[in-house]
Order: C-alpha cells, then sequence, then structure tokens
C-alpha cells in the first residue's frame, strides 16, 4: 500500500540496512499502547502484505441478501481494531503456537503459556481493566460491585430473589393483555408483593449463603471443593434463584 512493502524479521543481525528500514512496533517502557492500527502504523506482523486502506481485489461475488453481484474488497488495517495477536506481539509476549484460548493443559503438551487470553489476563491493565458498565456508573459517581458469576444466590442482598418473587407475583396475575403489560410488571415490583420485611430476609439469605461458602472454603478439602464446583456449575447452569430456592421465594422469606 501506497509503494511501501514490508516483511517479518526475526533475526536482525541477517537484514543489510542499507537495504530494508527496520521498524521496531514493540512498545518499550512508559509508552502507551494503542488498540487500533494508526495512520503511521506498519501492518500486522502476521500479514506484512495487508493494504493500510481498503482495496478493491478485481474478484465480484453475489450479495446473497441482494442477489446482486458486488466486488470483493480486502480490508485495510488502518482503524481497524489491532486483535490479540498483534497486541501480545508488541509486548513481546508472542509465543510460536499461540492460541486464543487454552483452558487447561491436554495431551498435545499445550498449556496455558499458549494462551493468549491468559497471558493477557495476567497483564495489569487487563486485570483491572473495567468494563462499559462500570464506566457508565463511574461517569454519574456512583460505583459498581460485581457480583460472583454463576451465583444468583450470592447476588447484591438478595437481588435475585427480589426477581423471583416478582415472577412468580407476574406469571400468576398475568391477564394476557398488552395493554396491562406496564401496570402488571409494577405490580410485581410494589411494596405489597415485596415489602421491605420481605427485601430484608432474601438480603439475610444471601448473607447466610455468603457465610456458607466461607466457612466451606475454610476447610481446604478437596471434596469440599468439589462441592463447592460442582454448586457453582449448578447454579451457572440455571442461573435463576428460583430453580433451587422456589419455596423460599414464594413465600417471602417465611420458610426456610
Amino acid at each position: 500500500a501506497g509503494g511501501a512493502s514490508w516483511m517479518v524479521v526475526t533475526d536482525e543481525s541477517l537484514v543489510d540496512p542499507s537495504l530494508f528500514e527496520i521498524v521496531d512496533c514493540k512498545i518499550g517502557v512508559d509508552d502507551t499502547q494503542h488498540f487500533s492500527f494508526k495512520e503511521e502504523d506498519p501492518p500486522p506482523w502476521y500479514k506484512p502484505d495487508a493494504p493500510k486502506y481498503d482495496r478493491p481485489t478485481g474478484k465480484r461475488k453475489m450479495n446473497s441478501a441482494t442477489g446482486e453481484m458486488e466486488d470483493v474488497i480486502e480490508p485495510g488495517y488502518v482503524g481497524k481494531a489491532k486483535g490479540w495477536q498483534q497486541v501480545i506481539w508488541e509486548r513481546g509476549l508472542w509465543v510460536d503456537g499461540m492460541q486464543n484460548r487454552i483452558e487447561e493443559d491436554d495431551e498435545d503438551g499445550r498449556d496455558q503459556r499458549l494462551s493468549a487470553y491468559h497471558v493477557l489476563s495476567d497483564c495489569w491493565d487487563f486485570a483491572h481493566e473495567t468494563t462499559a458498565l462500570q464506566e457508565a456508573f463511574r461517569a454519574r459517581g456512583h460505583i459498581l460491585l460485581m457480583c460472583v458469576r454463576g451465583h444468583p444466590e450470592l447476588a447484591g442482598v438478595g437481588i435475585e430473589n427480589s426477581w423471583g418473587k416478582s415472577a412468580i407475583h407476574f406469571r400468576a396475575n398475568n391477564d394476557c393483555n398488552p395493554n396491562h403489560l406496564y401496570t402488571n410488571v409494577l405490580a410485581s415490583l410494589g411494596r405489597k408483593n415485596l415489602p421491605l420485611i420481605t427485601i430484608f430476609r432474601f438480603a439475610r439469605r444471601t448473607r447466610e449463603y455468603g457465610r456458607t461458602f466461607a466457612q466451606l472454603a475454610s476447610s481446604a478439602s478437596e471434596q469440599t471443593f468439589a462441592l463447592i464446583e460442582k454448586t457453582r456449575k449448578v447454579f451457572k447452569c440455571h442461573r435463576s434463584s428460583l430453580d433451587f430456592d422456589f419455596r423460599f421465594i414464594r413465600s417471602g422469606g417465611v420458610v426456610s
């Protein structure tokens, strides 16, 4: 693109500097890494012949949506996201044979050192990255604390139980009239169905689950961790407190 050509060089001692311009894209101390390609950036290291801007390939294909023939465009890299391969390479963490994600060691001898997901997770900035939702809360002067994934019984101060109680009321009183939907939703979330005493009971139940898991974890036995993992998988599958605490929620926290 633009008359320039690139190639990947693994050993600079083999390159005559009078014939080539050596570009080192690896970031250094105090450098800022951008996650999209800038105008002055060379192509991705794994595709050195990538065009800088979108360019036609001279080929045509049929658009399945319109049924019309259209030009095949090879996308340029400027303005595009770098992707995990480029990000890891610029940080000097690239290892041959790396894949996007490897959950655990396998029979081929691959381990999480070849897992881009886990390598980047160990980087400080990735480990402390906040979500768009957290940033939206922070911009408005609030703090968003995320609950443990796959454990609705530990969420907030019993919020999943409150949602469950609301769902039970809505289903029992739904007249299937779309004009009454808003009114029915408000009734399911109202003080008559969810008085403060019920919310307090749901919150207490959440604290009890938290203390139970903490006590089990402190025993540090293999059977205990297996039990917690089994429970986590069951909850992750359902992701609903109604599936395992139906009677308690329906009674408003009266039945234990």
